[in-house]
């Protein structure tokens, strides 16, 4: 493979024993050839001084010199004595020195960057780059000789808890990802190895979701309620059973977008003689196919999913009766099917208020529904098949002699208009156009109204 000099940058440099050498952080291109110029982190060891182990001697002392018993009346009192607005930890150690007490120090380590001799391009065995990163493979053991270690023929075995971890590079100085764990069969060891992504998804927003359950029902009146439609012990509120019973009852369940790490294991596993060295990094004599078994591990924070047992055990009894239609219609499609035949129904009685009869039927619907998608669908079959209804209810009653009904009826001044009316809705035009317009009034009644009742 070919590579511009700026892909190269941050590859990770591992010398031919598996041991990282350091990442380039420039590609130097001289007249003699191209050069690698690489950096590495270093721990180095350093004493600094111990400020806790100080806090505690400089209050000794002072509890008997000026009887200061805890540490803010010891702050105070260092404060007066340095005239300083507040205090420092190095405030602390100079005043130590000042008063000639002797500072404990203590060891931490740090990470500094270490400059490495440059790498000639001729030095290289091989390089590749992966979604994890770029690898440089080298020809020599640079980075053993410099730590004295010797170079081995083949690697020994090593126990799970040495390995776990390291980067697996293949022999196109492919880097697969890291070390999982050793298997062991009949034939020997083998390795697992595994690759670690960030992985976003939608998660069940249960703040939200207890928010408006309990905004309704009170936590007595809901166990009494889980307890009434089978949930086992429904005392115990856990997301996972009131999850449940908010999707029986059809709520829409709100969401977050979370990204967790999520572990997943190569299908196929590398038998231990496949493995070229083990140092910093495993170098593999081979490549693995990019195939995984299903996700083994994911990381906090875990999607909420409903727990089979924690469902209902029982069958929902038909003599349950409740007045609230979310427990007599329990699943989204259920409510769906009974908002839409709500909306149908009062089309078919206000559809010949043109415009607001279909626009409220919708609205209705949406109400009903508490989501502005299926509000909106909802509250568009409403107004078209209520607009169909009325058409043929009325070319039917039109026939049978509704018009001379109604010349009974009504007086003369009213009798043309709605005669006027009952003609046009029975009319094709009254299909075709009026149809169109009463499915746009409904859907724009029910996405409005089902977004308002959805937030």
């Amino acid at each position: 493979m070919e590579f511009t000099p700026s892909e190269l940058i941050d590859a990770l440099v591992v010398d031919s024993e598996g041991y990282i050498y350091g990442h380039v952080v420039k590609v130097d291109i001289k007249p003699e050839g191209p050069f690698f110029k690489v950096k590495s982190l270093k721990k180095v060891q350093e004493q600094v001084p111990d400020v806790e182990a100080l806090k505690q001697i400089l209050l000794r002392d002072h509890k008997e010199k000026y009887n200061i018993s805890n540490i803010q009346e010891l702050y105070k009192f260092i404060i007066n004595e340095l005239k300083i607005q507040s205090i420092t930890e190095n405030d602390l150690v100079n005043y130590a020195k000042l008063k000639e007490v002797k500072i404990p120090v203590k060891e931490v380590s740090r990470e500094v960057e270490e400059e490495k001799p440059d790498i000639q391009l001729s030095d290289v065995e091989i390089m590749n780059k992966s979604d994890l990163g770029s690898c440089i493979l080298l020809k020599s053991p640079i980075e053993s000789t410099i730590r004295g270690i010797a170079p081995q023929k083949s690697p020994n075995y090593q126990k799970e808890e040495n390995l776990k971890g390291k980067l697996v590079v293949d022999n196109s100085a492919k880097i697969l990802g890291k070390l999982y764990g050793i298997l062991m069969s009949p034939e020997g060891l083998s390795i697992q190895v595994c690759k670690e992504v960030m992985v976003t998804r939608l998660v069940p927003d249960m703040n939200r979701l207890k928010k408006r359950i309990f905004s309704e029902k009170k936590p007595k009146d809901l166990i009494k309620h889980m307890e009434s439609l089978g949930f086992e012990q429904p005392q115990d509120l856990t997301d996972n059973k009131i999850l449940a019973y908010a999707k029986m009852r059809g709520y829409e369940i709100p969401t977050n977008l979370v990204s967790s790490k999520s572990v997943f294991l190569y299908k196929s596993s590398v038998p231990w003689h496949q493995i070229k060295k083990i140092g910093d990094v495993v170098i593999l004599n081979k490549t693995l196919p990019e195939v995984f078994v299903e996700e083994s591990k994911t990381e906090e924070p875990k999607q909420v999913e409903v727990n089979s047992k924690d469902m209902v055990k029982k069958t929902y009894s038909s003599s349950i009766q409740e007045k609230e239609f979310p427990v007599v219609f329990q699943t989204g499609l259920e409510i769906f099917f009974y908002g839409t035949g709500i909306g149908v129904i009062l089309m078919i009685f206000i559809g010949l208020f043109f415009y607001v009869g279909a626009l409220f039927s919708g609205g209705v619907a949406g109400y009903i529904i508490k989501e502005w998608k299926k509000g909106a669908l909802s509250g568009l079959i409403s107004g078209l098949l209520g607009t169909f209804i009325i058409a043929m209810i009325l070319h039917l009653l039109l026939s049978l002699g509704l018009k001379d009904f109604l010349t009974i009826l009504l007086p003369s001044f009213i009798l043309n208009n709605v005669i006027e009316i009952l003609e046009y809705a029975a009319s094709d035009a009254f299909i075709y156009f009026q149809s169109l317009v009463n499915a746009l009034m409904g859907f724009i009644g029910g996405l409005f109204i089902g977004f308002l009742k959805s937030r």
